[in-house]
């Protein structure tokens, strides 16, 4: 007998810089997760690790791999700064290339990272991450540097795009995103940065996450089961205090294996949790038998019902 497929969950990590997103993946590990996290962020390696550090974490179930952003060299700064100079905001938006093709290997960098995971800490490669099973999360970390690398492979380094550019640049990220959560079989993490975009649907600015425009925002929160704002206050002797939220008046929010609470420990173990629960509910329920093969059903004969007997005729 099989158990069902059950996809383990997938939680968006959305705060300002400084909220914890990084420090909270090492809860993962903690949990028993192998973690992979795909960093696409200056000094992101060196916050993972000091999070891993300073929770104690093992070191052994945390790799990770860098896909940065292209930058723009001297010589290409300064082309920019002439066209820029030169050119109206039309006519930089039709400039058909500025250097695309230096902002091409970040890109299939990306994507590679992702058919064949290579950990910078033990050297070995890990396989697609569609090849992974519940034991194992993928975390890419953040939106922000994979909008970049976006961006940078649509328009190379030209100060602005135009209309179908930022289409173009809006799905490459959203066909991606729909590749890993269609085909994924372990837990998935991508943290963002947050801003204040006008929303289309009801004319009002709201926090959303940052990516390319604000058309793009609204359709990455459905990919996710648990999309958890992060928070950090100063508590009265000073200290940070670090806090999950999924339950907010100025965003979107969604909860399904984290309870609906504003002020929930930044902890990946309830999700590890509930995933576990689900898992052993379908497992312990009765699946049908199926038919055994190779054997032909017996037709169904269908009986009339038998027509009352007449009495016999009665002689005269």
């Amino acid at each position: 007998m099989t158990t069902p497929f059950l996809q383990p969950p997938s939680v968006l990590l959305a705060g300002p810089s400084g909220s914890g997103k990084t420090s909270a993946l090492a809860t993962l590990a903690k949990a028993g997760i192998e973690t992979f996290v795909l960093v696409t962020e200056p000094d992101g390696v060196s916050s993972l690790i000091d999070s891993v550090e300073r929770l104690k974490a093992p070191m052994d179930l945390v790799h990770w791999a860098s896909a940065m952003p292209a930058s723009v060299g001297w010589d290409g700064l300064e082309d920019m700064v002439r066209k820029i100079n030169s050119n109206d905001q039309k006519q930089l938006a039709d400039i058909k290339d500025l250097g695309k093709s230096n902002f091409r290997e970040p890109a299939l960098n990306f994507l590679g990272q992702l058919k064949d995971f290579k950990c910078e800490r033990t050297g070995q490669s890990y396989g697609s991450i569609t090849s992974w099973d519940d034991t194992r999360a993928l975390v890419i970390d953040s939106l922000t540097g994979w909008s970049n690398i976006a961006f940078g492979a649509t328009v190379g380094y030209k100060p602005t795009a135009n209309p179908g550019e930022w289409g173009i640049s809006q799905n490459f990220i959203n066909n991606m995103l729909l590749k890993i959560n269609c085909d994924r079989q372990c837990f998935f993490v991508l943290t963002a940065h947050i801003e204040k975009e006008l929303d289309d649907m009801t004319g009002v600015r709201k926090i959303m996450v940052s990516t390319i425009g604000a058309k793009l925002a609204p359709k990455i929160m459905p990919f996710f089961g648990d999309v958890v704002r992060c928070r950090r206050a100063v508590d009265a002797n000073g200290k940070a205090d670090f806090s999950w939220s999924t339950l907010d008046n100025e965003m979107d929010l969604k909860n399904r294996a984290l309870p609906p609470n504003a002020k929930l420990l930044p902890d990946f173990l309830p999700v590890v949790e509930a995933y576990k629960r689900r898992k052993n509910l379908v497992a312990a329920t009765p699946q049908a038998k199926p038919e055994p093969e190779n054997v032909i059903p017996l037709p169904r004969t269908i009986v009339p019902p038998t027509a009352p007997m007449s009495p016999p005729p009665t002689r005269p």
